[in-house]
This record gives C-alpha cells, sequence and structure tokens, in this order.
C-alpha cells in the first residue's frame, strides 16, 4: 500500500491520527510535530512501566527519553513489525536491562563487589541480570593471585577488617592494604570493560 503523504496536516489533528500513521509520517517526512504527539501519547505509560522495574521516577524519565531519542536519530530506518506498544515495551525494557546491568557493574568495579538479588526484585530478566553480573565479579576475583585473593575474601565475605585480617595471618595492616588496592586495580581493570558493553 502506498504511504498517503500528511504534511498539509494541522495540529489539532495528530492526536486523531493512529500510531501507525505517525509512524509513517515521523520515518518517511521526518514529521517533528508526529514524533511529538507519539511522544506524549507513549511518554507517562513507558515512564510508570519503567520506573516499576528500578524503582526511580527521575532515571525512568530519561532511559525513556533516551529510547525516544534513539527513534528519531534512526527514524529513516525505523520498522516496527508488531504493535507499536509492543516495540516501545521491548526498547525500554531493553534499555532499562542495559541501565541496570552497568549500574551493578560500576558498584563491583568501585569495591562493592557483594552481588545479591534483592527480595523485591521479581522479574526474570532482572534476575539474570544480577546473575550475570555475580559471576563476571567471582571469575574476576577467581583470577587474583592467591594472595590477594585470599585477603580480599576474608574482607568482603567474612566481614574482616584489615587489623583482624593482618593478625589471622600474621602479617602487617601495610600488607594487607597493598594487597587489597592492587585486589580493586584489577577487579576494575577487569571489569571496565564490560560496563561500556
Amino acid at each position: 500500500m502506498k504511504y498517503q503523504h500528511h504534511l498539509n496536516l494541522a495540529p489539532q489533528d495528530y492526536g486523531r491520527c493512529s500510531s501507525a500513521e505517525l509512524v509513517a509520517m515521523i520515518r518517511y517526512e521526518g514529521d517533528t510535530q508526529a514524533f511529538e504527539q507519539l511522544y506524549q501519547r507513549y511518554y507517562p505509560l513507558l515512564c510508570q512501566r519503567v520506573q516499576s522495574m528500578i524503582g526511580c521516577a527521575y532515571k525512568s524519565e530519561e532511559i525513556v527519553s533516551d529510547v525516544f531519542i534513539k527513534i528519531w536519530n534512526n527514524r529513516r530506518d525505523l520498522t516496527i513489525s508488531s504493535s507499536l506498544k509492543a516495540y516501545l515495551y521491548t526498547a525500554v525494557r531493553n534499555q532499562t536491562i542495559d541501565y541496570i546491568r552497568k549500574q551493578n557493574r560500576h558498584r563491583a568495579i568501585d569495591g562493592e563487589v557483594r552481588v545479591s538479588l534483592p527480595s523485591d526484585y521479581t522479574s526474570p530478566e532482572e534476575a539474570l541480570i544480577f546473575e550475570e553480573v555475580r559471576q563476571a565479579v567471582e571469575a574476576a576475583i577467581d583470577s587474583l593471585p592467591p594472595q590477594g585473593r585470599h585477603i580480599f575474601r576474608l574482607s568482603r565475605d567474612h566481614g574482616l577488617k584489615y587489623r583482624e585480617i593482618a593478625d589471622k595471618l600474621n602479617i602487617s595492616i601495610k600488607t594487607v592494604e597493598t594487597h587489597m588496592r592492587r585486589s580493586l586495580i584489577a577487579l576494575r581493570r577487569q571489569l571496565l570493560p564490560q560496563v561500556a558493553s
């Protein structure tokens, strides 16, 4: 079916257009008013959906806005095989998953390497992300030199203070600090490339 141009639409007429018509006007005409109408139509609903996953209204708005920016920037290649709502839900879900994954990798890199799944996270996607992050962190810790790994696990897994570790292993606090510093540097070096992926 040949696409019909809508360039003579009055501003108030955009609200009567179907979502498919708006998408066509965005894709073929670069129609900014059609894009604005689409944004207003779906933005609140998508923000609510993201907020239910991450619990932060501000970040939810940012994630949804990023999705719409990508849609506009790639409008000439915009192809929607399912319903627009399903397309947008999938897009914001993927963007949210990327956000959660990066947040948890950043926490791991910053030394907050105890990764556990909070009881209020019930989404299969979120459970998968947490498990992925946990495995990445554990693999990075396992790659540390034996003495550094042992000291790191005494601190992280057993909650021992540096003085307690030093007494337990009969070494100086300075040695403990040195191993912990080297371990954190090594973990950051190993996990940082994954943050940007």
